[in-house]
């Protein structure tokens, strides 16, 4: 009895809290859109050196998130965000992970919201496309209402899904934190205390500089730099939230896009089939005026204006509307 009470209470404190997962998650789902506004920035303002990473930035942050994590899961058993939390993968029955566990965790942790981003942005450009009657009745437009309707469903039933299994794990049905975890059999706890090691900024700052070259203190600098960084992201992700808020009048004025000469050849006709426009769109990067369905057609295959050269993604565009 007293052995099985001990073990409650062990598991109890061992359960990482519902606030810390949700942040974990929160965390992971500002790492893209963060290094993404940075390649936005390199691809429009470099973009005879750069202009590829605006088209292939989801492939290059494929790349870059596959190294991070694998280091993570390797030294730490856990993915970035959730070390950072000072969260640990273990087994449902406790154990460490092994190496196929970590493997199948590098899979749902970097593959699986690879994929996701790629279909959500593929929804979201066919449901553009039904708003402006874009699409046929023929099997091309049907599939893509099929493929509208099933990412709702599908969107609708897993937040359902995930809510249902927070609500387990608080009411102690299941040790998985999230649906994901079950499914591949681990859950969250707490990690085990890391022995203290030397502090890469405390050393650098009391002048032991021959002290820099231990491995130790690199590993404790680079571990320590992506800690700030995470910690800035939230800060940065939390003070847009509040900015939000504020009226548009209380909003910096967006320069317009510099003339470049060639807008007198295009005037009150599309730069692509250099007719008068069909659903005038814009192409706020380059500010030029085309029709919606050459301008869609034409980002799909190339990612970047066909004017300008700068780089652009077919949900960029932006509907005209008028009252003519």
């Amino acid at each position: 009895m007293a052995e099985n009470a001990a073990n409650f209470t062990f598991t109890s404190q061992n359960r990482p809290s519902l606030f810390e997962v949700i942040a974990s998650r929160s965390l992971d789902d500002t790492l893209h859109p963060a290094l993404q506004k940075v390649a936005l920035f390199l691809a429009t303002n470099f973009p005879k050196n750069f202009n590829w990473l605006g088209k292939y930035y989801d492939e290059t942050f494929l790349a870059l998130n596959c190294a991070l994590q694998y280091g993570y899961l390797k030294n730490y058993d856990s993915t970035f965000s959730e070390n950072f939390y000072g969260l640990q993968r273990v087994l449902d029955d406790g154990a460490p992970l092994s190496r196929h566990h970590r493997r199948i965790s590098l899979l749902f942790a970097v593959l699986l919201p690879y994929f996701k981003r790629k279909l959500d942005e593929k929804a979201s450009l066919y449901r553009l496309e039904n708003a402006d009657g874009c699409l046929r009745n023929n099997f091309e437009g049907r599939f893509k209402k099929l493929l509208i309707f099933s990412h709702s469903t599908f969107e609708v039933t897993w937040g359902l899904l995930t809510v249902y299994n927070y609500v387990k794990y608080m009411s102690y049905q299941t040790d998985a934190q999230l649906p994901i975890l079950a499914l591949i059999k681990v859950k969250l706890a707490y990690g085990d205390p890391v022995p203290e090691e030397p502090s890469f900024w405390a050393t650098l700052l009391k002048g032991h500089f021959a002290d820099l070259w231990q491995l130790n203190v690199l590993k404790n600098a680079i571990t320590s730099t992506f800690e700030i960084m995470a910690f800035f992201l939230q800060f940065l992700q939390a003070w847009r939230a509040q900015q939000s808020n504020y009226s548009m009048t209380a909003l910096p004025t967006v320069p317009p896009p510099v003339p470049d000469g060639k807008a007198r050849n295009y005037q009150n006709k599309c730069p692509i089939c250099l007719q008068h426009w069909k659903i005038p769109t814009v192409l706020p990067v380059s500010g030029y005026v085309f029709c919606f369905p050459c301008i869609l057609r034409y980002l799909r295959e190339n990612q970047k204006c066909p004017v300008t050269n700068l780089p652009a993604k077919p949900l960029d565009i932006v509907r005209l509307y008028d009252n003519e």
